[in-house]
């Protein structure tokens, strides 16, 4: 098997690892890199190798209304998290959040979604003593579903592990 020795080099790494990502088809090369307990394979296309096998998510189909966005993305969390498990008003003021951070990324010109994500993620972190008391979720359920939510928002290809974007 052409990847057995990464395969277990990736079974040994996984016990401590929070997450992994595989971007590849099996006719590429495959580099493993290790970033903050998580395990990001980056698939390089052997024929073309130009380009790196990574394709970056575009967010300029968002257009330019960050505020627009936002007020959706708040609008659409806040509906994920009272759909999966009751409506509450943390979930409304969560929301408030993600569009404050959202708003405040692409203001200062991140388009990254992993940097978006992050940044989402930890301003919840920050505050989360006001949500923890009512919240069924953590932090990065929330930052995950921003990534999802962006992710599909930009017209780029999701996965099957991908959250269902709620209206």
């Amino acid at each position: 098997m052409k990847y057995q020795g990464l395969l277990s080099v990736l079974i040994s790494l996984l016990g401590s690892s929070l997450g992994f990502v595989i971007n590849g088809s099996g006719r590429e090369n495959v580099n493993l890199h290790r970033v903050d307990n998580a395990i990001l394979f980056a698939a390089a296309e052997a024929e073309t190798n130009d380009t790196g096998g990574v394709v970056l998510v575009s967010l300029a189909g968002l257009g330019n209304d960050h505020e627009l966005v936002g007020e959706n993305m708040a609008k659409s969390v806040a509906a994920w998290l009272d759909a999966e498990w009751m409506p509450q008003e943390v979930h409304v003021k969560m929301g408030t959040s993600v569009k404050n951070t959202y708003i405040s990324c692409r203001n200062k010109g991140m388009d990254d979604v992993a940097e978006i994500m992050t940044q989402v993620t930890d301003d919840l972190y920050e505050r989360w003593s006001e949500y923890n008391a009512d919240a069924f979720v953590n932090a990065w359920d929330i930052g995950n579903y921003v990534a999802d939510y962006l992710i599909a928002k930009s017209g780029s290809e999701t996965c099957g592990c991908s959250t269902t974007i709620v209206e």
